[in-house]
């Protein structure tokens, strides 16, 4: 199933969230950068793609430590945004499944919770591999199961408890790879070798109050299901997901577990 329809409601929700992914989303995605760029063991002189940058900032911080980084993102709002923050480097409108660059042009490449995204992350995977020279490391980051996360078991909980599931277009599933057994048998499947996992304790911030609708904003998966409901499913699934936040909140704040994992691996020379 090529999920087109889920793909552009994808592409049009994060397009749309350009400008505001620094204020939202990217306090919980970033967190999970330092990992990546030690699980491909980031330095000086080697070659970065980032591999659904978004606004940048993981090529941001290769470039930092000295890699020569480029970007490429689905959203094109997302690489004028990337663009206009970091002018020194080159990023371009792209597609994770179908990797514009020859065979061997990386020394290195990684994917910020792209994987969640995927409507195949199995061929993302072999392109990311494809790409690679010899000895060349990839690690993408990856949310943890809803069994393992108070964000997401309180708030998939509460959708799937409520919401009509057959009004929403055909997904693939956001947390297939939230299984850390399938991820390396995957890798392995691509041709990666070495394959790692580790633990990022990742943590949902923001104010207590409203978080439904801030969550709205810093998800695309939700708001596609939301669109589709009824009212008095939203406001059964809004009721809930809120009295479930209130124990994480202290001080007009809230502090929600997410934590995520980078798995990662290296071409065989």
């Amino acid at each position: 199933m090529a999920f087109e329809e889920f793909r552009a409601q994808e592409l049009e929700g994060w397009d749309e969230r350009a400008g505001t992914y620094e204020g939202l989303t990217a306090r919980a995605t970033t967190q999970a950068i330092p990992a990546l760029l030690v699980s491909i063991r980031a330095r000086v002189g080697i070659k970065v793609l980032d591999i659904c940058t978004g606004p940048g900032f993981a090529a941001g911080a290769a470039d930092a430590i000295g890699a020569t980084a480029e970007g490429i993102d689905f959203a094109p709002s997302m690489i004028a945004t990337a663009s206009t923050r970091f002018p020194r480097l080159d990023f371009r409108v792209g597609d994770a499944l179908a990797l514009d660059a020859p065979d061997a042009s990386y020394h290195a490449a990684l994917c910020n919770f792209g994987v969640f995204h995927f409507t195949d992350p199995g061929v993302a995977l072999g392109e990311a591999f494809r790409v690679l020279k010899p000895g060349g490391r990839y690690a993408f980051s990856q949310w943890a199961s809803p069994k393992e996360s108070a964000l997401f078991g309180r708030v998939f909980g509460a959708i799937l408890k409520h919401a009509d599931m057959s009004r929403v277009p055909p997904s693939p599933d956001a947390f297939a790879y939230s299984d850390t057994k399938k991820c390396r048998q995957a890798m392995s499947e691509a041709g990666f070798r070495e394959i790692e996992i580790t633990p990022v304790p990742s943590i949902y911030h923001g104010p207590a109050d409203g978080f439904w609708a801030e969550f709205l904003q810093f998800s695309v998966r939700a708001p596609i299901i939301m669109r589709q409901q009824t009212q008095e499913a939203a406001a059964a699934i809004e009721t809930e997901i809120t009295a479930a936040m209130a124990e994480f909140a202290q001080g007009g704040m809230l502090a929600i577990p997410m934590p995520s994992f980078v798995v990662s691996g290296v071409k065989p020379e």
